[in-house]
């Protein structure tokens, strides 16, 4: 042999962990140093000169693999780094890596010079960091929250099955992609302030967000998670779970709208008998009193008194009848019982059938209404809802200026039919107006002559007015007048 071998024979390699050996082709072994002893068992007078019966030395799943090996060195190539389970003398099984190289003589392999490395405890602790990681991605894949993990930068790491499921997006499809970027544009700036205070503090508890699934519909969660960090306190990722509130949301809103609903039917109530027991009542009361009065006294009145009872009876009988129209009307429109039946309506004749019917009113106050409505104007609207529009707002605009003053109705026509009435009278001051139009404020003043009103009127014009698809709205300066103005959609145009 040559130098290397009779340095490989020498006493030195057993003080080597490793087991160190030679084989020919034959499998014999040539060289060998006694650590086999305090690894497999045997001897090394057991073992020199004898030839390896593999069959009795590897485990057998692992012995194919070991022949092809042998087969690959023996043939002048290089197979080498290779792990098997051996059996020890007492029949106890151990993990070795064997590491070769050829032994050539005239360029032909003729042996093997091996070192076996005893890796059993390294090949435990993989096997059970390999179960470990199976229960956990059993756990991962099977979790019943969805999860999802974030880097420091917001960017998604990893997602678990269910929040792929729930949310829709593939696994492949959110990795490396903001957070932020699956987020309601609403909720992006919000997350940003809440990753920076969840990065701050280490833990988020019931931060809720709405997210937008791949098919566009929005979901409402809510989020807890932690913070993992390296042993320099670095941020390494977020762990965070959350749970679909969406339900539980649509909930909220169904009580915070039946809350409302149910306070506005109560105002409601309260209104119908607040008109009820005194509103209604007081015309009555000026028609049974002043009836009576010219019935005990008729043969001492003059002309000029009697024509006086009869205008104050006739005022108070108007304003019992516009009452009970409103009354009707809006009594219908609160049960569902009021017909709704849009079509192609003429505004400016309607305006003048209103400004004929309350045409004495305003002569009495010496009020002109002029109406500057084209002829041609129409819109698509309930007839019977628009009448009542325009002779409430017409009869509030003469209640509420002063005599001598004027009223002028308007319209113009673009995307929709716009009228308008204004008046130049008392007007409505600004922290007013929002009240008009609310029955539960219960708002209502007197007329410039001490005309009494409910203001179910104007509550009733926007009820009908956005029950055919238009609006309703008003500008007012005190001691100036207001300007109410609504629109109606137009009827579709004829070819």
């Amino acid at each position: 042999m040559d130098e290397n071998q009779n340095f490989i024979e020498s006493d030195f390699l057993d003080l080597l962990p490793e087991i160190v050996f030679e084989i020919d082709t034959n499998l014999k072994v040539k060289v060998l140093n006694r650590t086999c002893e305090k690894i497999l068992g045997y001897s090394k007078n057991e073992l020199i000169d004898k030839t390896i019966t593999l069959k009795d030395l590897i485990v057998p799943d692992d012995l194919e693999r070991i022949k092809k090996s042998l087969q690959v060195n023996f043939n002048g190539n290089h197979s080498t780094g290779n792990s098997y389970r051996v059996y020890k003398k007492n029949r106890e099984i151990i993990a070795l890596e064997v590491y070769n190289s050829h032994i050539k003589k005239n360029g032909k392999t003729i042996g093997l010079r091996c070192i076996a490395i005893d890796i059993t405890e390294k090949e435990k602790r993989h096997q059970e960091l390999t179960s470990q990681e199976k229960h956990f991605r059993t756990i991962f894949q099977n979790f019943p929250l969805p999860y999802q993990s974030l880097d420091k930068d917001g960017i998604i790491v990893d997602v678990n099955p269910l929040w792929e499921e729930i949310l829709g997006y593939s696994r492949n499809e959110v990795i490396g992609k903001k957070f932020n970027s699956i987020l309601s544009v609403e909720n992006q700036d919000k997350f940003d302030l809440a990753f920076d205070k969840f990065k701050e503090n280490g833990i988020i508890r019931d931060i809720h967000f709405d997210i937008r699934k791949r098919d566009g519909k929005i979901v409402y969660v809510s989020y807890h998670g932690k913070v993992e960090y390296s042993p320099d306190h670095e941020i390494i990722r977020t762990h965070c779970v959350f749970s679909d509130i969406t339900l539980q949301k649509k909930a909220e809103k169904t009580l915070i709208n039946s809350e409302n609903r149910l306070r506005e039917l109560n105002a409601t109530k309260d209104k119908f008998f607040s008109i009820i027991a005194h509103d209604l009542k007081n015309p009555f009361n000026d028609l049974m009193g002043f009836t009576q009065l010219l019935a005990l006294n008729i043969e001492k009145y003059d002309k000029a008194k009697i024509e006086q009872f009869a205008h104050i009876i006739h005022q108070s009988s108007k304003l019992a009848y516009n009452l009970l129209e409103n009354l009707l009307d809006w009594s219908r429109a609160q049960s569902g019982t009021l017909k709704f039946k849009p079509e192609k309506i003429s505004i400016d004749k309607l305006i003048h059938e209103n400004i004929s019917l309350l045409e004495s009113t305003a002569r009495n106050k010496n009020i002109k209404i002029y109406s500057e409505v084209d002829q041609h104007v129409y819109a698509f609207a309930d007839k019977n809802m628009v009448k009542t529009i325009i002779r409430n707002l017409i009869s509030n605009a003469i209640k509420y200026t002063n005599q001598g003053g004027h009223i002028n109705v308007r319209s113009k026509c673009g995307k929709g039919c716009e009228i308008s009435v204004s008046d130049t009278g008392i007007g409505i001051s600004h922290e007013n107006i929002d009240k008009i139009f609310k029955i539960d404020e219960s708002f209502s003043t007197v007329g410039t002559e001490r005309e009494k009103g409910t203001g179910l009127g104007l509550i009733l014009c926007k009820e009908f007015v956005e029950k055919n698809g238009g609006k309703l709205w008003v500008k007012s300066e005190p001691n100036i007048g207001s300007t109410f103005m609504f629109t109606l959609p137009l009827p579709e145009p004829e070819f």
